[in-house]
C-alpha cells in the first residue's frame, strides 16, 4: 500500500454523563449527544480509530499490521500512545490508573497507564494527595476526598503530569489527554453514581504526598517518559524533521501541511498523523496554534 504523507482521522466519539457540546463545536461537527471523549488516534482494541487513506476508510489497527514500520518508524502493530480530547462539562470520577506491575498482578489484559493533560479550556483539576492517606480512611471513597488532594486552577495551555498510581479528578475543564496505550481506570468515587473499583484502586494508589511541582508541567508543553506534546505558534512556515511519527491538531485555526509534494489543509479540531516515512514536513499558517504530539523512544 502506498501511504500518504498525511493521514486524517475520522470522528471517534464517546458519550459520557459528564460530557457536553464543546468537542462538537471544536471540531465543527453536528452532534447532539453529550460527548465526553473523542479518541483522536487509537489502536486500543476497545475503540480503534478509522483513518482515510486516499479516500478509503481503513481501521488503523489493520493499517499498522501492514505498514507499522513505515508509520511508526519501527516494527510495531499498535500505537504506543492513546490521544483523546476530553470535555469535562461537570466532574469526572475520582480515579487512578495502575502501573504495569500492578496491572499484571491484578490480571488485567491492558498494561499500566501514565497520562498527561494539556488544558484547552480552563477549569479545575485535582492531582495527588496533599497529605499521606491511610488506606482505611473512610473519606477515601467519599466526595470529600478531593479536599485532601492538590487543587489547581487550570488555565489555557497549562499542562499536568499524571503518573500511574496518582489519584486525580477534574471539573469544568477541556483537555487534550495523552496516555500510554491503555484504558485501565479504577474509580474511587463517582459523582454520577456509577460503580467503583475500590479494592483495585487501593492496590494501585500512591498514598503518600504528591508535590504540586512534580505534576505541574510547562505552559504549552508536556513530556513524560514515553511521549510528549508541544503547542507551536505557526506564523509563516515551520519545518520539522521526523524521528518517528507526529500527530498534529490545530487548536485555534487552520493550517496547510506540505511534505514530498503532498499538500493538506488541516482545519481546527482535525487530527492528522504524519508517518515516519515522510521524513520531514512543513506547517504554514497565520498565527495559528498547533499541538504537535510525539514519542520519546
Amino acid at each position: 500500500m502506498q501511504l500518504p504523507r498525511f493521514i486524517l482521522q475520522e470522528p471517534n466519539l464517546v458519550e459520557k454523563p459528564w460530557g457536553g457540546r464543546w468537542i462538537a463545536r471544536f471540531k465543527g461537527i453536528d452532534e447532539k449527544r453529550r460527548i465526553g471523549e473523542s479518541w483522536e488516534f487509537s489502536t486500543h482494541a476497545s475503540k480503534p480509530s478509522y483513518v482515510l487513506i486516499r479516500g478509503r476508510r481503513v481501521n488503523l489497527l489493520d493499517l499498522l499490521k501492514r505498514a507499522g514500520k513505515e508509520i511508526l518508524g519501527r516494527e510495531a502493530r499498535v500505537l504506543p500512545i492513546l490521544v483523546k480530547l476530553l470535555d469535562i462539562n461537570t466532574r469526572i470520577s475520582v480515579q487512578v490508573h495502575p502501573n504495569d506491575e500492578t496491572a499484571r498482578l491484578l490480571g488485567e489484559e491492558d498494561a499500566g497507564k501514565d497520562e498527561a493533560w494539556l488544558v484547552l479550556h480552563g477549569g479545575r483539576v485535582y492531582i495527588g494527595f496533599r497529605e499521606t492517606i491511610d488506606p482505611k480512611d473512610e473519606q477515601l471513597t467519599q466526595p470529600e476526598i478531593v479536599d485532601k488532594m492538590n487543587s489547581f486552577d487550570a488555565e489555557y495551555l497549562d499542562s499536568f503530569k499524571i503518573p500511574a498510581g496518582t489519584i486525580h479528578c477534574a471539573e469544568k475543564v477541556r483537555v487534550l489527554e495523552l496516555s500510554s496505550n491503555s484504558n485501565l481506570t479504577y474509580r474511587i468515587h463517582d459523582f454520577e453514581g456509577r460503580g467503583t473499583q475500590i479494592e483495585k484502586a487501593i492496590r494501585a494508589l500512591k498514598l503518600q504526598v504528591t508535590r504540586p511541582e512534580d505534576v505541574k508541567g510547562e505552559k504549552g508543553r508536556i513530556e513524560m517518559g514515553k511521549f510528549g506534546a508541544e503547542v507551536v505558534k505557526v506564523s509563516g512556515v515551520e519545518e520539522f524533521r521526523l524521528k518517528g511519527f507526529n500527530i498534529l491538531i490545530p487548536i485555534d485555526g487552520s493550517v496547510v501541511l506540505q511534505s514530498g509534494g503532498e499538500i493538506l489543509e488541516l482545519r481546527k479540531g482535525q487530527s492528522c498523523l504524519v508517518p515516519a516515512m515522510a521524513g520531514e514536513y512543513r506547517i504554514e499558517g497565520k498565527g495559528v496554534l498547533v499541538c504537535r504530539i510525539y514519542t520519546l523512544n
